[in-house]
């Protein structure tokens, strides 16, 4: 695989893991109580986007041979894909605050991407 294909898969994965959160919150939010399908799609949409991020950010990171000593810059994303992992049971638990909640996710998410992109540490 080449390394374009690795990142257009952590991209979809990107926006499949805030697909599934983003449903799941807006329904929280709106004190809607989601069908057992529709429960079932945020969470696997959620996972799905997980396993997506990591497969296709381990698999660029191997075609940029930085496989043996990570970056500190690498630390963090992983650490901010653990965070946004967890967060699927925040939005369930604490969907209704809303807006907090939303920009917490929102930051998380810029700080992966800044992180990639200017590679700060």
């Amino acid at each position: 695989m080449t390394y374009q294909f690795y990142k257009i898969m952590h991209f979809l994965g990107l926006m499949t893991l805030f697909f599934g959160l983003g449903g799941l919150l807006v329904a929280s939010y709106a004190k809607v109580t989601l069908t057992k399908q529709a429960r079932i799609m945020t969470f696997v949409t959620h996972g799905l986007g997980l396993m997506l991020l990591l497969i296709g950010g381990f698999g660029m990171m191997a075609k940029l041979g930085i496989m043996a000593a990570m970056p500190g810059w690498l630390y963090g994303k992983l650490i901010i894909w653990m965070l946004l992992g967890l967060a699927v049971s925040l939005v369930k638990r604490k969907g209704y605050i809303g807006w907090p909640i939303a920009i917490l996710l929102l930051v998380l998410g810029t700080t992966a991407s800044i992180f990639a992109i200017n590679k700060p540490f």
